[in-house]
């Protein structure tokens, strides 16, 4: 979680770029700068700053791992071989952002019990073990929210009115709190117990653009995780694709089509580029396409 720069005034600077309103790609610098801290071999413990004020002041999540086994949080307290799945997932992931620059990624399905939100989560949990990574996990599946529940949370808060600019940043977002589980404290997690009827209207109105800035100029997140609706079945994904650089798609073993999947792609056009499919079956994870 190293932010440090020899010269305070130009980091100050990239910073301000990085976070203003528009294009939301990272400069050369920067992701040259993420590449050699995520992917280069680490041989020392990393230096470690204070978190930025927002992140001190955010509440905690009690870790419970009988409930997150429960749950199917395998890459919690990974007794299940499968958790091994994340991992490789969250090396390419970090690895193919950064060498594109990207930060913002929508974790979705072409319809619904694919499994979507337990990717997210699990991906979420893996990320949490970089200890130079900061990311974020928003659960923006306004019409049925489902990361609080994986994760034990009763008071989650409502995510409508965070991007209402109604919560702050600090008063709506959670992070793990302390446990023997390994898992970091650098995930923020943006919960929702509140359902939207009018979610894609929100999720495409200024004031949730507004709640976006907000959110990465006070976190500055290296990953953003977006978990979003069933993308056949709402215009959710669409209306908010000013906010996310691409899309990793999710789908059922033995219940996806693969005309389903190309008429997504075909929606994504060649600006919102599909990241990777990931087939999510009963004997584990299969990464069956990846690319940038």
């Amino acid at each position: 979680m190293n932010k440090s720069n020899s010269n305070p005034q130009d980091s100050n600077k990239s910073r301000r770029r990085r976070f203003s309103g528009g294009g939301m790609r990272l400069s050369e610098t920067e992701a040259a700068e993420m590449r050699r801290r995520l992917i280069s071999p680490m041989k020392s413990k990393p230096v470690t700053e204070p978190a930025p004020d927002t992140w001190d002041r955010m509440a905690t999540i009690p870790v419970n791992e009988a409930h997150l086994e429960q749950n199917r949080i395998i890459s919690a307290s990974r007794h299940n071989p499968a958790h091994v799945a994340f991992d490789v997932l969250r090396t390419r992931l970090i690895q193919g952002l950064a060498e594109q620059g990207w930060r913002r990624v929508v974790i979705t399905s072409p319809t619904k019990d694919c499994g979507k939100t337990f990717i997210s989560t699990n991906l979420a949990i893996s990320l949490s073990r970089q200890e130079r990574l900061r990311t974020v996990l928003m659960d923006l599946d306004l019409r049925n929210p489902s990361v609080a529940p994986l994760l034990g949370v009763d008071d989650p808060g409502t995510m409508g009115d965070f991007l209402r600019g109604k919560a702050s940043v600090s008063g709506h977002f959670k992070r793990m709190g302390q446990n023997m589980l390994k898992i970091g404290s650098n995930v923020a997690f943006g919960l929702n117990s509140v359902r939207e009827p009018y979610a894609s209207e929100m999720l495409g109105s200024d004031a949730t653009s507004d709640a976006i800035a907000q959110m990465e100029a006070e976190l500055e997140p290296d990953v953003v995780i977006y978990d979003m609706p069933a993308a056949l079945y709402h215009d959710d994904v669409m209306a908010f694709r000013e906010h996310y650089d691409g899309v990793l798609l999710v789908v059922g073993g033995g219940t996806t089509k693969a005309n389903e999947v190309r008429e997504l792609k075909r929606r994504f056009g060649d600006n919102k580029p599909l990241l990777g499919v990931i087939m999510n079956k009963a004997e584990g994870l299969s990464i069956s396409h990846y690319s940038y």
